[in-house]
């Protein structure tokens, strides 16, 4: 029993040194590893190592920045994103604004617009005067463009133009001489007036017993109304003046 756990006790110490020496061999490895690479920064770099704890702080703090840098970047991107939806929601706005505008401009009759409708066309009267007979008794005069412009409107016209003058709020119509001011311009016989609308109701409105074209061609008034597949009728070309109208709150 002796002689075995001599055997037991040599072979225990020969693993503890086994083991110790083992951690000497990899310590010496380390030491070894340290040494050449400081040598290999002395070379290459030619950094003293007395300053390699130094460069190891510099390059923790530079790490540090790095890190900080990076969430700025990250904050910077979404404030990028939130922009990019305001413009987005801008844009939208915008474009509501614009078709808004454009609705306003169409009502204000400063566009063109096209459609079916009616034509309408008034004349001066050919029966012959006599001598001492009233010249106005054979001309077109503006109350009798009104009368029909009023009737068109009433029976559904959405836009209008006489002799290609688009009429709006602030058209008037007056007579100078043998013509017609429309829009300060001088329009002239024959009288033709475009109406974007309802066909069927323009026509039968105006057409009717006692109506303006009724009263014109009993006194002789060569007068005609026809319905239109699609009529244009021209953007108002002059300029609005509002001195005493002015918009309240």
């Amino acid at each position: 029993m002796k002689v075995g756990e001599s055997a037991l006790r040599t072979v225990r110490i020969a693993r503890w040194q086994l083991a110790l020496a083992l951690v000497f061999v990899v310590a010496g490895f380390l030491v070894v590893t340290q040494v050449r690479n400081e040598l290999l920064i002395r070379q290459q770099l030619q950094v003293p190592s007395q300053r390699l704890e130094e460069l190891a702080f510099v390059l923790r703090e530079q790490e540090r920045r790095r890190e900080g840098l990076e969430q700025q970047i990250v904050a910077l991107r979404d404030q990028v994103r939130a922009y990019e939806q305001g413009t987005v929601q801008g844009r939208t706005i915008l474009a509501a604004l614009g078709a808004q505008l454009e609705q306003l401009r169409l009502r204000a009759g400063l566009v063109a617009v096209a459609g079916p409708g009616l034509f309408v066309e008034l004349k001066d009267s050919p029966a012959p005067l006599r001598p001492g007979d009233d010249p106005n008794t054979v001309i077109v005069h503006y109350t009798d463009l009104q009368a029909v412009t009023n009737e068109l409107f009433a029976s559904g016209a959405e836009a209008l133009a006489i002799n290609g003058e688009r009429v709006v709020a602030t058209t008037g119509l007056n007579c100078v001489g043998t013509t017609i001011l429309c829009n300060l311009k001088r329009i002239a016989p024959p009288y033709r007036i475009e109406a974007v609308g309802p066909p069927d109701a323009m026509l039968a409105y105006v057409q009717r017993p006692g109506g303006a074209l009724d009263a014109l061609r009993a006194f002789g008034f060569p007068v005609k109304a026809v319905k239109a597949e699609r009529l244009t009728v021209p953007a108002y070309r002059g300029s609005y003046r509002f001195t005493f109208a002015k918009p309240t709150p």
